[in-house]
Parts: structure tokens; sequence; C-alpha cells
């Protein structure tokens, strides 16, 4: 049984790191997306932050739910144990974006469509950016570097998995721990784990004749860490005219990644009724999220090779060279949410349970969850 939960877990964590670390249904597409890295930390960094955002927005959108299946507390030592999944919805503005509204330095639009997709965008796209350069050979404008942004997913949800347990405690209170173990997830080459803490207090007890009213009065507090990180095999590019400074230095380009922490706060006023079979509830709550993302080891690109015609370089007679950037991209995705409303409900048969919400929000997003409940 218990190797069967650790499954159960591990699986859970794959769906969550795969619908970050891919753009597509396979590990060859999170490669392409590696390639952005090939544009320069300034630009590649505004050009990832607008590819992936819609993730860090829906992911942070997703923490924030999933805290409570109804208004009423535990009594004091009950408790639940449950495994949820949330699905943020993916707005149509964020399944694409228009290269031409970025501002880059040297990064430019090469040939396609100016509208590509996002992470959660079609899964097909022709939009090539690149870098054009003065060649010293034909003095001739020409390409220094190109890639295509990758497709999306094709899927314009972001799915996130967690299990979570709470316990009533004294005066109408619930404690809520959530927690994924770092999981090792070797298709990706990388991890994930989460975290998460929350208090729901029953408001009842302190209004005038409140235990006489028809319904459960209650409010939450919940706050939620999420880390994961995966490879990147971003290899220089093959190209005669390129002089490769670590063509016998393959270990240069070992420890490429890239690394995501999601940190998520919310706060909720619920209303609610509990029978002995089925609950409903609903209410109003404040939100934020923040994600970060990090791309740590070093890359290659490409640039013009200063020591074109010195005779006394290695590099002589080469117009472009490899040069290496470290931990290029740093970026800070603020959540699209802030104020939100929700309605839920559960079924309890016994001591199991299921449970079902929907969130209103400019992300809004789905909850199920199924596990068991005592008192």
């Amino acid at each position: 049984m218990l190797n069967r939960y650790k499954k159960l877990i591990k699986s859970l964590c794959v769906i969550t790191v795969i619908s970050f670390t891919t753009v597509g249904t396979s590990y060859a597409q999170l490669d392409d997306a590696g390639a952005i890295l090939r544009a320069g930390a300034d630009d590649a960094n505004t050009l990832m932050k607008s590819y992936i955002s819609p993730f860090g927005k829906g992911f942070g959108a997703n923490l924030n739910t999933g805290w409570f299946n109804t208004a009423q507390t535990h009594k004091t030592l009950g408790f639940d144990l449950s495994i949820n999944v949330a699905a943020a919805i993916v707005p149509s503005s964020g399944q694409s974006f228009n290269v031409n509204d970025l501002t880059f330095d040297e990064l430019e639009l090469i040939s396609g469509s100016p509208e590509a997709p996002t992470i959660s965008g079609n899964e097909s796209s022709n939009t090539e950016m690149g870098i054009t350069y003065t060649n010293p050979q034909t003095s001739q404008e020409e390409t220094l570097t190109s890639f295509f942004i990758p497709g999306g997913t094709g899927f314009p949800y972001v799915p996130s998995p967690m299990i979570q347990a709470s316990l009533g405690i004294i005066k109408d209170t619930d404690i809520t721990v959530r927690y994924v173990p770092e999981t090792d997830i070797d298709p990706i080459d990388g991890s994930v784990g989460l975290f998460g803490i929350g208090v729901k207090h029953g408001v009842n007890q302190w209004l005038p004749g409140g235990s006489a009213l028809p319904v459960d009065i209650s409010v939450q507090f919940g706050y939620t860490t999420f880390d994961s990180n995966a490879g990147f095999d971003v290899q220089p590019q093959d190209d005669p005219d390129t002089y490769n400074q670590y063509e016998n230095q393959p270990s240069t380009w070992e420890g490429q990644g890239i690394e995501l922490e999601t940190s998520a706060t919310t706060f909720n006023a619920i209303v609610g009724k509990t029978l002995p079979i089925i609950s409903v509830y609903g209410g109003v709550g404040l939100e934020s999220s923040t994600t970060t993302i990090t791309s740590p080891g070093s890359y290659p690109i490409t640039v013009p090779n200063e020591n074109y015609n010195n005779i006394g370089d290695p590099s002589f007679g080469f117009p472009k060279a490899i040069e290496r950037v470290d931990s290029p991209v740093d970026i800070e995705i603020e959540g699209d949410n802030s104020f939100r409303a929700f309605a839920g409900t559960r079924i309890k048969l016994a001591i199991f349970q299921i449970s079902a919400s929907y969130t209103l929000s400019n992300y809004s997003s789905f909850n199920v969850g199924f596990g068991i409940s005592f008192r």
C-alpha cells in the first residue's frame, strides 16, 4: 500500500513538472525552449518572460485554491487527508504574444508571423527570431544567430496536483498542511517539491446569535511554496563560419537547467452549509503570487568575431565566434489575480469524500479532490 501511495505521489509530481518544463508533449521541445537562451541575457529574459508568463500566473492561481471543501471546521482532533488537482484556465490573451510589442537590444523578427504562441498556446509556431550583423567577409548584412520560438502545449490549462491534510484544534480552528516531498523526475533530469500551511477559523462563535445561524461562516489564510527544476541541453550552433573556442571543452555546458519557485498567499471569507451527505459553500477572497525563474549553468551565444583577420589569433578567418553567458535568465512573474469569488461542494459517504470548486478571477480555475475525513 505504501509503495502504491508513493507511486501516486510521483505520478502527480510528473504531471506538475512536465506542465512547466515542457513546451509541448516531448522532451525535444524543452530543448527548443532552451534555444531562446542563445539570444543573450537581456533579450532572452524579455522573450522568455512573455513565452512562459501564463504558466507562472496560472500556477500561482492554482496554489491559492483547494484549501477547504466546506465552510465548517473540524471538531477537535477531527481531520481529513486528500489529493487535490487544480487546473487554471489560461485566457485567450495569455495564449499568444506579439514580438513586435517587445523591446529588444539586438533580437529581431527574421521570418514568419510576429504573433507567437506562449507556452499555453498553439503547438505550431513559425516565428523565427535572430540577430543580424555585417559579415566582414562579404560586407553584407547576414544572420548572426537565429531560432524559432517553440510552440506551446496546445492545452490552455495549467494543472497542479497536491496532497494536503487538515486537523481540527481548539476554538473551531483547522490547521492545514499541504506537501509534496522533493521528488526526482528522471525523463527531464529534474525534481519538484511543495509545502504549504493554512489556517481556517469559524466565525459563528464570535457573532451575537451566531450558533443559531443556518449557515457556517469562516475565514481562511493559506501560504504555499513550490520549487521545481529541470535540465537543459543547449549546445553551440554548428556553423563552419563560427569559431568555437569550447569545442574541446564539452563540460562547459554541463549543469544547464531551469529553476522555478512560486510562492502564493490567499485570504478568504467563506459561507456555507454542511448536511449529512453534501456540503455547499461560496465566498470571496484576496490572493497574490510570485514566480521566479532562473537558469543556472553556462550557455553558448554567437557573436561577431572581434579577432577576424587577426593573423596571430586562433580564430583568424572566422567571422563569428562562440562566447559563454552564465545564468542568463532571472525573471519574476507577478500573478494576475487579486480579488476572486468562488463556490464549491463536497459529497461525503462514510469516511470518503469527493470535492469540487470553481474560482472566478482573471485566471479562473477548477479544483477537484478526493480523500478521507473524520469528525
